[in-house]
């Protein structure tokens, strides 16, 4: 038996609140009410990963990237002898841009999980449950330039009211991020 929470029906897993609805949860929940019987793990439902855990995986992918980019654009300069500030802009953006989408749809196409989601315990489903996949996987990646929306990233804050926990580029591509 497993207790759910009053507010959303969602498993309780002995947390502080609400894993789904980030609600309290009341210590002297009744036994019987909203009591539910799984037989094995795999009935129960996938919890959907909150804002801040997705922040977080993001940060540290953007972080990553960052320090790889760098390591890289400074190969490329100094193979190139060219003087700190004279490297062509188009350059740099052409790479930078590829080795985003390349990081985020290969980590997300095998397995749903880049290195910041596997630090902070998140992964990319299909919402059948299933894997990703690279064709999602690649839309998923350039739906993260609609979910950027002229530098708001309006599309990436919409998975904290959305009741899905998705953000844009998750309704592009047809994906949701769990905890795992």
């Amino acid at each position: 038996m497993v207790r759910t929470c009053p507010s959303c029906n969602e498993p309780d897993n002995g947390a502080e609140f609400c894993l789904s609805c980030q609600q309290p949860m009341p210590r002297d929940l009744p036994d019987t009410p909203g009591m539910v019987e799984i037989q094995n793990l795999e009935q129960l439902p996938a919890v959907k990963a909150g804002f801040f855990r997705r922040f977080a995986a993001f940060v540290i992918d953007w972080l990553f990237l960052s320090v790889l980019a760098d390591i890289l654009r400074f190969a490329y300069s100094f193979g190139n002898d060219a003087r700190s500030g004279t490297m062509q802009i188009d350059i740099v953006m052409v790479f930078s841009s590829a080795l985003f989408l390349l990081y985020f749809t290969l980590f997300t196409g095998d397995g749903g999980q880049t290195l910041g989601k596997m630090l902070t315990g998140v992964r990319v489903q299909r919402l059948d449950g299933s894997d990703v996949g690279y064709g999602r996987a690649l839309l998923r990646s350039l739906g993260y330039t609609v979910s950027a929306f002229f530098m708001t990233f309006l599309g990436f804050l919409w998975a904290l009211w959305d009741k899905e926990k998705q953000a844009w580029h998750d309704k592009i591509a047809g994906t949701i991020v769990i905890r795992v």
